[in-house]
């Protein structure tokens, strides 16, 4: 479970979108599931999303989140730099309120309280169990959860906007800690689902993984053949060279 921040990107042309997460592969796997389905909440990211295709956009982690640090005002950090210029989807600069950008009295849920009786509990609990997917459901929703591969030339691209000037944090000071960019790190598990790391670092503490393993897997280029990540496999992703 990866707690932390992340970003949609459009590989074609470099667009993000940027949202913070307890539980990264979670909120990956529900907005794979909205965008498929074609009702995302966020309408320029849907809108990018029919036209260019799923296969031109790359799930990222970008900062990985300490427990004990504010989630919400690291993701403000990015929304407030970056919401408005025309490379971000994002539309709001709050992340109470990422879509519409509504906060306190301007939020429509603002002042209203929320609550079932044990009875209506109860009810919806019966009617969730009693509900059977069918079998064309069961497979769409595989289908939403599977990974892909991504080709070299988008590898290179998300790489360009991970690595060096094109990372959020080049040249400036960690909210945490002056941590120098690194090169960014592919991670592709067994079923081929592809994520993108930022650092070694990030990618040690959203995985848990230990140096040595690390290590091992990115200078063979081979897949982890025993423990919790067997099959998994690490690459360094290059960033194009310069023109």
């Amino acid at each position: 479970m990866t707690r932390c921040i992340y970003k949609i990107i459009n590989a074609v042309n470099n667009k993000f979108y940027v949202g913070s997460a307890v539980n990264f592969e979670k909120r990956k796997a529900r907005h794979l599931w909205r965008l498929r389905r074609g009702d995302h909440a966020n309408k320029h990211l849907q809108a990018a999303w029919h036209k260019y295709g799923d296969k031109a956009f790359v799930f990222a982690v970008v900062e990985v989140v300490p427990d004990d640090a504010d989630l919400l005002a690291a993701e403000n950090v990015w929304l407030k730099e970056h919401v408005g210029k025309g490379y971000c989807y994002n539309l709001g600069t709050d992340a109470t309120a990422p879509t519409r950008g509504w906060t306190g009295e301007k939020n429509p849920m603002w002042g209203r309280k929320f609550s079932h009786t044990e009875d209506a509990k109860a009810r919806i609990g019966t009617a969730a169990k009693a509900r059977v997917q069918s079998e064309e459901e069961k497979a769409k929703r595989r289908a939403s959860m599977k990974g892909r591969v991504i080709a070299a030339d988008t590898r290179a691209k998300i790489s360009a906007a991970l690595s060096g000037e094109g990372n959020f944090w080049y040249g400036k000071q960690r909210p945490d800690h002056g941590a120098k960019v690194s090169k960014a790190v592919e991670v592709r598990d067994a079923s081929g689902s592809v994520t993108m790391y930022p650092s070694i670092q990030a990618l040690r503490e959203a995985l848990g993984v230990k140096p040595p393993t690390v290590n091992r897997a990115l200078k063979s280029g081979k897949p982890l053949i025993r423990g919790p990540l067997k099959g998994w496999v690490f690459k360094y992703v290059d960033a194009p060279p310069a023109p």
